[in-house]
């Protein structure tokens, strides 16, 4: 095929979901996924993550009946736990274009993927679903987003990418993105990881408006008090990469994002956030 019968071709789109045992709503996405993108054909991933031995058997139940309603493929690991290593998994038996990740409980606009495709075809590498850009919005907004939307804007401070909201797993990605930059980060902080070291090998990044629908069923894997290294140490990252006088910036706002997660475990109940 030659360069410009490929940059004609209309782009094939993977969205991935990563499932802990079962999601109530994986269902409802399924379900926006037809109404929303019939016209796209996405290649639609579920990567499960079991972690009991007796719950294989419902879980195998369960892909055999959503494979057959809705043409969906499915991962199944024991071993290994974590929404990036899930990402990961499903990244490497998929074939499009495009990657997506998507929670799998009705968190993430799927209203917004054409609008982040189109981006894409007009040149930009990783588009940002952004709920902090004008436009974006959070239903059941939460002290917990106030300290997302927080990171985002010190990390803009510190590196100049052109993000408002960095944190937000649901990103639309190049293939070559994910195919050529090397990550390492099993949990939710992988959007982090692969944002900012796009951008410092030069891969543009857009973003455009997004709604965040807080998890209504069940309850989030997202931990604060673990999760809590796991964003910091790419603040760090970031710094190291930016001009001097940032670092100082950086680890200052560390410490800030620290003393702001003790506060926040005295005021709100539970380690989680939907």
């Amino acid at each position: 095929m030659t360069q410009e019968a490929a940059s004609s071709r209309p782009l094939t789109v993977s969205l991935i979901l990563p499932v802990l045992n079962h999601e109530e709503r994986l269902t409802e996405v399924l379900e926006q996924f037809r109404a929303t993108l019939s016209d796209l054909a996405p290649e639609v991933i579920v990567v499960y993550d079991v972690t009991q031995r007796r719950l294989l058997d419902p879980v195998k139940a369960e892909q055999r009946d959503l494979e057959q309603r809705y043409g969906i493929r499915t991962v199944t690991r024991t071993e290994e736990r974590g929404f990036g290593s899930a990402l990961r998994a499903g990244f490497e038996v998929s074939a499009g274009d495009i990657i997506i990740p998507i929670m799998a409980d009705c968190s993430d606009d799927i209203a917004a993927i054409p609008k982040m495709l189109a981006e894409i075809q007009a040149g930009a590498d990783i588009v940002a679903g952004s709920r902090y850009m004008p436009g974006g919005r959070i239903i059941g907004d939460t002290p917990k987003q106030q300290l997302s939307r927080l990171y985002s804007i010190l990390m803009r401070l510190i590196t100049g990418v052109s993000c408002q909201d960095v944190s937000n797993s649901f990103k639309a990605y190049r293939r070559a993105v994910w195919a050529n930059i090397p990550n390492e980060s099993t949990s939710f902080d992988i959007s982090v990881e692969m944002t900012i070291k796009a951008a410092t090998q030069g891969y543009r990044i857009s973003q455009v408006p997004s709604v965040w629908t807080n998890r209504q069923v069940g309850r989030s894997q997202f931990g604060m008090l673990k999760e809590f290294r796991n964003y910091a140490r790419w603040l760090l990252y970031a710094a190291r990469r930016a001009p001097s006088r940032f670092f100082l910036l950086a680890a200052l706002s560390a410490l800030s994002l620290v003393l702001l997660d003790a506060r926040l475990r005295h005021v709100i109940p539970g380690d989680s956030v939907g």
